[in-house]
């Protein structure tokens, strides 16, 4: 099946709040008693749910409504191309009312909710909203009154004249328009020099089509429309985008994938206890199902210790129980004697001293998670090796490795030092280059090799928009979709990832870790209801500017000189004595079928403020941008303190 284009309409009329006659405000939605999914005495349920965008029934309204509006507007150009509407217009929601008895049977009816008569004002299917959408699309004057729809020219007015405005000018006429002559509005003005639907020109960037995935679910994005215009700005002829590689593995596919999995196995996270927050180990991953049948991802975990004793695995049932090990940094150690002595490591520290007292009073467990994060912080493991030419260039090249406490593939982007702090690399090539005339990894130096991009942000203005890049990865385009959905009617600017070099080389250390997707990550680290103020505002920053880099926790007063990281063979090599003996990382769709077991273990259910804020710190009122600076332990993993302020 060919792709769908995206298809923006640039204007709305729907209202999220509406007066009634009584004057009070009320919410242009279903109400409470409507949204109730209680059954009656009888067992029989009745409710409305609102689908969200990428459901597939709201895809499909979507789709209808893009092919009726192409087949007025569009003319011949693009016959033979599917189009879809990029967003319903904003405002307007789409509820679907679930009827079931108790004998099992169920019935459901889709309505679009948003029209500025208030809720009673519903369309019951795409058609009885089409003539409304294509007002909104063609009438310049905005007035209502040139609408044929139901709600704004109902039967018994609709055939009059009001004898006080000018007549409007009859409708286009599109002989070769598929829609039946009845079905168009009776004034619809003539479409005017300022279009109120862009239809951007078939691309082969949109290869897997805007409808492919669902947002996340805690992301309460309203659909508004994206202006994007017509015409392209050239990117310099100098430089050309390197094309992706498929991926080498499933599990590789898998992260490759926007919004399917934020963690990985063998990736150090901090996770929520309960009333605190420690470090584990990411063991294996699966998907579940929510109560709203959307995908939910599950973890499997090992938190970290001293070598003297380990906690029992745990089963984490949200991301919002988890957080990027380079989202926070870790605090100062609990025992004051090992706070003093800032050259300690977890493999020099003698454990069954501090558990005996002799560093003072603290929490051995507390401590030992903290030291083997920072060793881990420290590591390097390269992993599926593609091709060994040592004998001829003295390079290997591999398709990942684990950098610090991240797991990263080829084909993927990361973080970069260079450049203004926040550009990104997209990888294409791992490598690792051997010094002349030897063959010890040791010494050899981690290469990366792929195309640099800096963030770039345009003024909306007709006729200019953004180079394509059909090999952009599908997570950075879907992410700057989402963001340029909030920002664009607010801010009128339109953001993208401008190449800045291709095909460059550097050193694994010029590399701060995983880029994250701002449209993922923010809402977990600020909060649901942060995020939502930052939407209304057309504020969807970078999400990197709220982590930190890999090396920092390691950096010292006496001693900031980034290194490549201790190797290891393998993952587990790298948490040492931090995890029980036999411990296994899953090797997910990769590996053997007992890979996908969940064993029964607790499910460790955040408490507190659930979503959780970043671990900042708190010194004089003021808070860090990025990570937590050393402090009382209490401080920065006692989420009782929360709401004191101690975040």
């Amino acid at each position: 099946m060919a792709p769908y284009l995206p298809l923006y309409v640039l204007r709305s009329d729907g209202k999220a709040e509406v007066v009634t006659k009584a004057r009070k405000k009320e919410l242009n939605v279903p109400t409470d008693d409507q949204l109730s999914t209680r059954p009656d005495a009888k067992g029989n349920v009745d409710y409305f749910k609102e689908l969200e965008a990428g459901d597939a029934k709201e895809v499909d309204w979507r789709r209808k409504l893009g092919g009726m509006l192409i087949g007025e507007i569009g003319g011949q150009t693009h016959t033979g191309s599917n189009y879809v509407l990029a967003a319903l217009p904003e405002n307007y929601r789409l509820y679907e009312r679930v009827k079931s008895n108790s004998a099992g049977s169920e019935t459901t009816d889709a309505y679009l909710y948003g029209h500025p008569h208030g809720r009673k004002k519903r369309y019951r299917s795409p058609g009885d909203f089409f003539p409304h959408l294509l007002w909104l699309a063609t009438d310049e004057s905005a007035d209502p009154d040139n609408c044929s729809c139901k709600f704004c020219a109902p039967d018994d007015i609709q055939v009059f004249e009001k004898p006080d405005k000018p007549k409007p000018p009859e409708p286009v006429k599109k002989p070769e328009s598929p829609m039946r002559k009845d079905s168009l509005p009776s004034k619809l003005p003539a479409i005017g020099t300022k279009p109120l639907v862009v239809i951007p020109p078939r691309s082969a960037s949109q290869d897997k089509g805007i409808n492919a995935t669902k947002p996340p679910a805690s992301k309460p994005l309203s659909a508004a429309p994206l202006p994007i215009p017509i015409a392209r700005q050239a990117g310099p002829p100098s430089l050309t985008p390197t094309q992706l590689a498929p991926a080498k593995c499933f599990e590789q596919d898998q992260d490759s994938q926007w919004n399917k999995y934020l963690f990985r196995p063998g990736e150090l996270a901090w996770f929520n206890r309960g009333n605190a927050w420690g470090l584990c180990l990411i063991l294996k991953r699966t998907l579940t199902r929510d109560d709203h049948n959307n995908d939910r991802a599950k973890y499997h975990i090992q938190p970290l210790s001293h070598p003297s004793h380990h906690p029992s695995t745990r089963i984490i049932d949200s991301e919002d129980g988890l957080r990027p090990w380079l989202a926070w940094s870790p605090p100062a150690p609990t025992h004051a004697g090992l706070a003093s002595a800032p050259n300690l490591t977890y493999n020099t520290i003698d454990w069954k001293a501090v558990a005996s007292g002799r560093f003072g009073h603290g929490d051995p467990e507390v401590d030992g998670s903290i030291f083997a994060a920072k060793a881990v912080d420290d590591s390097l493991t390269l992993f599926e090796p593609l091709a060994n030419n040592t004998v001829t260039t003295g390079e290997r090249i591999y398709n990942g490795l684990y950098f610090g406490g991240e797991k990263i593939w080829t084909g993927e982007p990361v973080r970069l030092r260079v450049g203004s702090g926040q550009d990104i690399m997209v990888v294409h090539s791992i490598i690792e280059r051997l010094k002349p005339g030897s063959t010890s990894t040791s010494s050899a130096s981690i290469l990366l090799v792929g195309d640099i991009y800096k963030f770039s942000t345009l003024q909306l203005q007709p006729g200019v928009e953004p180079p394509d890049n059909r090999h952009l990865p599908i997570r950075l385009r879907q992410d700057m979709e989402y963001r340029n959905r909030a920002t664009i009617p607010i801010k009128r600017t339109l953001s993208y990832w401008k190449l800045a070099q291709a095909q460059t080389r550097v050193p694994i250390t010029d590399v701060k870790g995983r880029w994250y997707e701002s449209s993922t990550l923010l809402p977990i680290l600020k909060g649901p209801a942060e995020f939502s103020r930052d939407l209304q505002r057309g504020e969807v920053g970078d999400a990197g500017q709220w982590m930190n880099a890999r090396g920092d926790c390691n950096v010292t007063a006496g001693n900031n000189a980034l290194r490549t990281g201790t190797r290891h063979v393998d993952r587990l090599e790298a948490f040492g004595k931090s995890i029980p003996a036999g411990t296994s990382i899953s090797r997910g769709l990769d590996g053997p079928p007992e890979d996908q077991v969940f064993p029964e273990v607790p499910v460790a259910t955040a408490v507190g403020q659930g979503h959780g804020e970043p671990m900042q710190g708190v010194e004089d009122g003021k808070a860090e941008v990025k990570g937590v600076s050393d402090g009382d332990i209490a401080q920065f993993m006692d989420l009782d303190r929360m709401e004191e302020g101690y975040v």
